[in-house]
Protein backbone atom coordinates (compact mmCIF):
# COMPACT_ATOMS: atom_id res chain seq x y z
CA UNK A 1 0.00 0.00 0.00
CA UNK A 2 1.59 3.27 -1.12
CA UNK A 3 0.48 5.86 1.44
CA UNK A 4 2.21 9.09 2.44
CA UNK A 5 2.27 9.60 6.22
CA UNK A 6 2.57 13.13 7.59
CA UNK A 7 3.60 12.91 11.26
CA UNK A 8 2.44 16.00 13.16
CA UNK A 9 3.66 16.20 16.77
CA UNK A 10 1.18 17.83 19.16
CA UNK A 11 1.20 18.70 22.85
CA UNK A 12 -0.94 15.98 24.51
CA UNK A 13 -1.74 17.96 27.64
CA UNK A 14 -3.16 20.76 25.46
CA UNK A 15 -5.53 18.31 23.82
CA UNK A 16 -7.06 17.85 27.26
CA UNK A 17 -6.76 21.42 28.56
CA UNK A 18 -7.64 24.33 26.28
CA UNK A 19 -4.39 26.04 25.19
CA UNK A 20 -4.29 29.78 24.65
CA UNK A 21 -5.28 30.57 21.08
CA UNK A 22 -7.25 27.37 20.50
CA UNK A 23 -10.87 27.49 19.48
CA UNK A 24 -13.32 26.61 22.22
CA UNK A 25 -15.59 24.50 19.98
CA UNK A 26 -14.13 21.09 20.76
CA UNK A 27 -15.02 19.82 24.26
CA UNK A 28 -12.19 18.26 26.21
CA UNK A 29 -12.44 14.70 27.50
CA UNK A 30 -12.83 13.98 31.18
CA UNK A 31 -11.06 11.08 32.79
CA UNK A 32 -12.40 9.76 36.06
CA UNK A 33 -10.75 7.24 38.38
CA UNK A 34 -12.36 4.17 36.75
CA UNK A 35 -11.24 5.22 33.27
CA UNK A 36 -7.75 6.04 34.57
CA UNK A 37 -7.44 2.62 36.21
CA UNK A 38 -8.62 0.90 33.04
CA UNK A 39 -6.22 2.96 30.95
CA UNK A 40 -3.24 1.90 33.07
CA UNK A 41 -4.36 -1.72 32.75
CA UNK A 42 -4.71 -1.37 28.96
CA UNK A 43 -1.22 0.13 28.69
CA UNK A 44 0.22 -2.96 30.36
CA UNK A 45 -1.73 -5.29 28.03
CA UNK A 46 -0.62 -3.37 24.92
CA UNK A 47 2.93 -3.34 26.21
CA UNK A 48 2.87 -7.13 26.51
CA UNK A 49 1.22 -7.61 23.10
CA UNK A 50 3.72 -5.36 21.31
CA UNK A 51 6.68 -6.57 23.36
CA UNK A 52 7.31 -2.93 24.29
CA UNK A 53 8.72 -2.11 27.68
CA UNK A 54 6.74 0.46 29.69
CA UNK A 55 8.49 1.57 32.84
CA UNK A 56 6.42 2.13 36.00
CA UNK A 57 8.32 5.44 36.23
CA UNK A 58 6.62 6.66 33.02
CA UNK A 59 3.31 7.35 34.80
CA UNK A 60 3.10 11.10 34.42
CA UNK A 61 2.34 11.10 30.71
CA UNK A 62 0.20 14.25 30.61
CA UNK A 63 1.83 16.72 32.98
CA UNK A 64 5.49 16.08 32.16
CA UNK A 65 7.03 18.75 29.94
CA UNK A 66 7.84 17.15 26.61
CA UNK A 67 7.54 20.35 24.56
CA UNK A 68 11.28 20.58 23.81
CA UNK A 69 11.33 16.94 22.69
CA UNK A 70 8.27 17.59 20.49
CA UNK A 71 9.91 20.64 18.94
CA UNK A 72 12.95 18.41 18.35
CA UNK A 73 10.61 16.06 16.48
CA UNK A 74 9.57 18.95 14.24
CA UNK A 75 13.23 19.69 13.47
CA UNK A 76 13.89 16.00 12.74
CA UNK A 77 10.79 15.86 10.52
CA UNK A 78 11.93 18.91 8.56
CA UNK A 79 15.34 17.30 8.04
CA UNK A 80 13.92 13.94 6.95
CA UNK A 81 15.13 12.20 10.15
CA UNK A 82 11.82 11.78 11.99
CA UNK A 83 11.97 7.98 12.41
CA UNK A 84 15.61 8.09 13.52
CA UNK A 85 14.66 10.61 16.22
CA UNK A 86 11.17 9.45 17.17
CA UNK A 87 11.80 5.79 17.96
CA UNK A 88 14.68 6.34 20.43
CA UNK A 89 13.10 9.37 22.12
CA UNK A 90 9.80 7.51 22.43
CA UNK A 91 11.64 4.70 24.22
CA UNK A 92 13.32 7.31 26.44
CA UNK A 93 9.87 8.61 27.37
CA UNK A 94 8.23 5.27 28.08
CA UNK A 95 10.72 2.42 28.51
CA UNK A 96 13.70 4.01 30.24
CA UNK A 97 12.36 7.38 31.34
CA UNK A 98 14.67 10.32 30.85
CA UNK A 99 13.93 13.98 31.55
CA UNK A 100 13.00 15.15 28.06
CA UNK A 101 12.73 18.75 29.24
CA UNK A 102 16.53 18.82 29.62
CA UNK A 103 18.23 20.40 26.58
CA UNK A 104 21.31 18.16 26.89
CA UNK A 105 19.11 15.04 26.71
CA UNK A 106 17.21 16.27 23.65
CA UNK A 107 20.46 17.36 21.99
CA UNK A 108 21.83 13.83 22.45
CA UNK A 109 18.80 12.35 20.67
CA UNK A 110 19.01 14.90 17.86
CA UNK A 111 22.69 14.03 17.37
CA UNK A 112 21.95 10.29 17.47
CA UNK A 113 19.37 10.85 14.72
CA UNK A 114 22.14 12.09 12.45
CA UNK A 115 21.58 15.81 12.93
CA UNK A 116 23.98 18.51 14.05
CA UNK A 117 22.89 18.37 17.69
CA UNK A 118 23.88 21.93 18.58
CA UNK A 119 22.18 23.53 15.55
CA UNK A 120 19.11 21.28 15.79
CA UNK A 121 18.68 22.05 19.50
CA UNK A 122 19.01 25.79 18.85
CA UNK A 123 16.23 25.51 16.28
CA UNK A 124 14.08 23.38 18.62
CA UNK A 125 14.46 26.09 21.29
CA UNK A 126 13.44 28.86 18.87
CA UNK A 127 10.27 30.92 19.09
CA UNK A 128 9.46 29.80 15.54
CA UNK A 129 9.23 26.15 16.61
CA UNK A 130 7.43 27.01 19.87
CA UNK A 131 4.78 28.81 17.81
CA UNK A 132 4.64 26.00 15.26
CA UNK A 133 4.04 23.33 17.91
CA UNK A 134 1.27 25.45 19.40
CA UNK A 135 -0.23 25.97 15.93
CA UNK A 136 -0.10 22.23 15.12
CA UNK A 137 -1.79 21.46 18.44
CA UNK A 138 -4.50 24.10 17.93
CA UNK A 139 -5.17 22.80 14.41
CA UNK A 140 -5.49 19.28 15.80
CA UNK A 141 -8.01 20.47 18.41
CA UNK A 142 -10.02 22.25 15.73
CA UNK A 143 -10.14 19.00 13.74
CA UNK A 144 -11.53 17.19 16.79
CA UNK A 145 -8.37 15.49 18.06
CA UNK A 146 -8.57 14.57 21.75
CA UNK A 147 -5.71 12.10 22.15
CA UNK A 148 -2.79 10.41 20.48
CA UNK A 149 -2.23 8.65 18.26
CA UNK A 150 -4.83 10.14 15.93
CA UNK A 151 -4.76 9.30 12.25
CA UNK A 152 -6.60 11.18 9.52
CA UNK A 153 -7.34 9.78 6.10
CA UNK A 154 -8.71 12.88 4.43
CA UNK A 155 -11.33 14.09 6.91
CA UNK A 156 -11.94 10.65 8.41
CA UNK A 157 -10.50 10.48 11.94
CA UNK A 158 -9.26 7.35 13.72
CA UNK A 159 -8.06 7.57 17.32
CA UNK A 160 -6.03 5.05 19.26
CA UNK A 161 -3.30 2.51 18.73
CA UNK A 162 -5.99 -0.14 18.32
CA UNK A 163 -7.35 1.59 15.18
CA UNK A 164 -4.49 0.87 12.77
CA UNK A 165 -6.31 -2.12 11.28
CA UNK A 166 -9.39 0.08 10.76
CA UNK A 167 -7.21 2.62 8.94
CA UNK A 168 -5.79 -0.12 6.71
CA UNK A 169 -9.29 -1.44 5.97
CA UNK A 170 -10.55 2.07 5.22
CA UNK A 171 -7.64 2.74 2.85
CA UNK A 172 -8.10 -0.58 1.04
CA UNK A 173 -11.84 -0.04 0.60
CA UNK A 174 -12.03 3.66 -0.20
CA UNK A 175 -11.59 4.87 -3.73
Amino acid sequence: MNVKIDFRPVQLRDLIEVPEGAGKSAPRPKSGPRKSADYQNSIQHWSALCDAKISPDAKDFITSDTSLALRGALVAKDEGRFAEYHHPIYAARWAAPRDLSEPAVVRQFLSSAGLDGKAALARAESEELTDRLKRETCEAIERGVFGVPTIFVGDEMFWGNDRFELVRHFLENTA
